[in-house]
């Protein structure tokens, strides 16, 4: 019998280290990966899959002089050029003024790339997966799995040599994937980007001082919140929802945003779409219109709605 309980341990200890293994390749992966997108020279193209669309970019990046670079380029003719210089984002836009925001990566990529590792760490597990062959390169699966119902899942497929990703898809908790990341052309360089010489030295316009604004104060209340989001205290205005909206929340878990809006209702049937990872839920009530946006399941973007007191 003691033999047997001995040998039991002996497993137990064996699966343990496995697993604190496993844990620790994963996030070996996940710092190369984040290294490589911050750290390296390099012009690239990615294609956003979602639903029936397919979105285009290019996108070009490089550090030289303590400077950090980047800019994407929509290859699709409704996009905007997005420009980033260390930590100013420049929107470039047709025959108007560059609109200007601080932010240490392009919003417009995907968030897992760039966020803190902390927090990721809070909020998934990571796996390293198997190797397989991805555009006539090799790759490495790194599996980043919810702690928490509710929250998507992330496969990313990384280049085995320089840790850049090659493919990232956001999955459902049912394992659907509902979005897919894809590079299409991938070229990594000792040298800083030709194209981005001229930024270097660019003069770019600086952020305006805008004064801010708060959502005017209502009895409306939201009593309930997903488990790890909080409420972010002062969150972007609206301005052209400013003569409709009557209550305003944006929340975050550090890694994705949700908002909840509330306006009068205009009796339409309440309804549910989905964009991609992007859940678009609107709630309408005899008197009010409660919309939820953000890569939340629709369960949850019900419960949100339905919290509005």
């Amino acid at each position: 019998m003691m033999r047997f309980s001995g040998l039991c341990s002996a497993i137990v200890l064996v699966v343990v280290s496995g697993v604190a293994q496993a844990a620790q390749e994963g996030w070996a992966l996940f710092d190369k990966v984040q290294h490589a997108v911050k750290q390296y020279n390099f012009d690239t193209s990615f294609v956003v899959l979602k639903g029936g669309n397919a979105d285009t970019y290019r996108w070009i990046h490089g550090v030289k002089d303590q400077q950090e670079i980047e800019h994407l380029i929509p290859l699709d003719t409704n996009g905007v050029d997005i420009l980033r210089r260390n930590a100013l984002v420049y929107y470039l836009l047709t025959d108007k003024p560059a609109f200007v925001t601080h932010g240490n990566s392009i919003p417009e990529l995907p968030a897992l790339l760039f966020e803190d590792k902390a927090t990721i760490t809070q909020l998934y597990n990571a796996v390293a997966g198997s190797s397989s062959v991805m555009s006539g390169r090799s790759a490495q699966l790194l599996r980043l799995t919810a702690k928490e119902g509710g929250r998507y899942h992330y496969w990313l497929w990384l280049d085995a040599e320089t840790g850049f990703p090659l493919r990232i898809d956001t999955l459902s908790a049912q394992q659907n994937a509902l979005e897919r990341w894809l590079v299409t052309h991938m070229q990594i360089s000792a040298e800083f980007p030709e194209t981005l010489q001229a930024v270097l030295v660019a003069e770019l316009p600086e952020p305006a001082t805008v004064t801010a604004q708060t959502v005017p104060v209502s009895a409306h209340k939201l009593t309930w919140l997903p488990q790890g989001y909080h409420q972010v205290e002062e969150p972007a205005e609206f301005p052209q929802l400013a003569d409709s909206l009557l209550s305003y929340w944006l929340l975050s878990d550090g890694l994705h945003q949700v908002s909840v809006f509330v306006q009068d209702s205009n009796r339409l049937p309440t309804q549910a779409f989905r964009d991609g990872a992007t859940t678009i839920y609107v709630q309408t009530e005899e008197q009010l219109e409660i919309t939820v946006i953000g890569p939340v399941s629709i369960e949850t973007a019900r419960q949100l709605a339905a919290a509005v007191r």
